[in-house]
C-alpha cells in the first residue's frame, strides 16, 4: 500500500508541476540562455523542480520495480536488471542536482 500512495501522490504532483512549468514557460518565453538562467534561479522554481524531479526518480523505480517484478521470472534476472535501473535513476539524479547546482554558481 505503500508503494501505491507514493505512485499515486508524484503522479499528481508530476501533472500539476508539469502544467505549472508549462504555463509559465509559455508566459516568459524564454529567448535566451540569460533568460533561462534568470528563470530557474528562482528560488520557488528550484524548489519545485527538485521535488519534480524527487516524485519523477520514485514514481519511475515504483513503477519500473513492480513491472520486473511481475514479468521477469528468474531471480538472477530480476536483480541485475533493477540493478541496472537503480544506477540509471541515481545517475539522473545527480545529474540533475549538478545542473541545479550549476544554475546557482552561474546567476
Amino acid at each position: 500500500m505503500h508503494a501505491w500512495l507514493i505512485q499515486r501522490f508524484s503522479g499528481i504532483y508530476i501533472g500539476i508541476f508539469s502544467i505549472i512549468l508549462m504555463l509559465t514557460l509559455w508566459q516568459v518565453a524564454p529567448e535566451g540562455y540569460a533568460q533561462w538562467v534568470a528563470l530557474f534561479s528562482n528560488a520557488w522554481l528550484q524548489l519545485g523542480m527538485s521535488l519534480f524531479a524527487v516524485a519523477l526518480l520514485f514514481h519511475a523505480w515504483i513503477g519500473m520495480r513492480d513491472i520486473i517484478i511481475d514479468y521477469i521470472h528468474p531471480v538472477w534476472l530480476k536483480m541485475l536488471i533493477l540493478s541496472g535501473i537503480i544506477l540509471m535513476l541515481l545517475a539522473s539524479g545527480f545529474w540533475f542536482l549538478k545542473a541545479l547546482l550549476l544554475v546557482e554558481v552561474i546567476s
